[in-house]
């Protein structure tokens, strides 16, 4: 019993984040003015070209040393020859390295000139008055949450192209640790175990993430194990899964913030 009513409490504090969630959308976009749907574009898209920019250059590597190619690449590189396969390859991570360069700049300066669009007035959110300072600190932590999302999202269905049986895994155990870091970092409360460990709530979820990534590096051990998986693809899926866990730690950070401002 005392399980189930835990869960009902997890159950009700997660519908109530996600309705704010679903109240600033209009709220950052209309009233204060911000570009959300670029700034999390922006977001989105440098995070998610981190993972190619590092995969990329594995792969190339892969190719050098002599390994066996996925299959639809090898036959591009008989198509093409070595040597001109290997000389596109460099030429591609160049083009993705400084695009990544260009997009982390225009990032920057995006999220500057949203501070511009802010009014240095009092908004008015769900019947309480919002010092301008207050959306100046909880802006770009939306923009996160809702990129991170997003993120998550089409990690998952990546899982689901490359490896079924892992991507099951993976989405179970992306949802037990969303329960188990809802219940203990976002208690209106200091939960025991916090003042067992003597450190904060973003502190815990920092720490959390390195046992949810490990926890998945094991079920990629079990898959190549057990299948006849290509080894870039068991890579791939790492890197989606560092991309995963760190898109999920800065979404529960972020959502420190936007609890200590918005949840009344």
């Amino acid at each position: 019993m005392k399980i189930k009513q835990k869960l009902l409490t997890v159950n009700k504090r997660l519908f109530g984040f996600f309705t704010i969630i679903k109240q600033l959308f209009p709220f950052f976009r209309q009233e204060v003015d911000i570009q959300v749907l670029r700034v999390c574009l922006m977001m989105f898209g440098g995070k998610f070209l981190n993972m190619v920019v590092m995969f990329i250059p594995l792969k190339l590597l892969f190719v050098l040393s002599g390994s066996k190619n996925i299959h639809f690449l090898e036959q591009i590189e008989l198509k093409l020859g070595r040597t001109t396969y290997i000389g596109l390859m460099i030429a591609l991570v160049t083009v993705l390295y400084l695009f990544n360069t260009a997009l982390q700049i225009y990032k920057g300066k995006l999220l500057n000139k949203q501070k511009q669009r802010i009014t240095h007035k009092n908004y008015e959110f769900n019947g309480k008055s919002l010092p301008y300072k207050t959306i100046l600190r909880t802006y770009a932590a939306y923009c996160q949450i809702i990129a991170d999302a997003f993120l998550a999202i089409l990690i998952t269905g990546l899982m689901f192209l490359l490896n079924v049986q892992y991507a099951l895994y993976f989405a179970a155990v992306t949802g037990v640790y969303f329960i188990f870091i809802e219940y203990w970092a976002f208690s209106n409360y200091e939960t025991r175990l916090l003042n067992k460990l003597s450190i904060d709530k973003k502190q815990f979820i920092n720490a959390f993430s390195s046992i949810f990534y490990l926890v998945m590096f094991i079920g990629i051990i079990f898959v190549v194990l057990s299948t006849n998986i290509h080894i870039l693809v068991a890579i791939l899926m790492l890197l989606l899964v560092r991309l995963a866990n760190g898109a999920l730690k800065t979404f529960f950070s972020s959502q420190l913030t936007i609890r200590h401002h918005y949840l009344f």
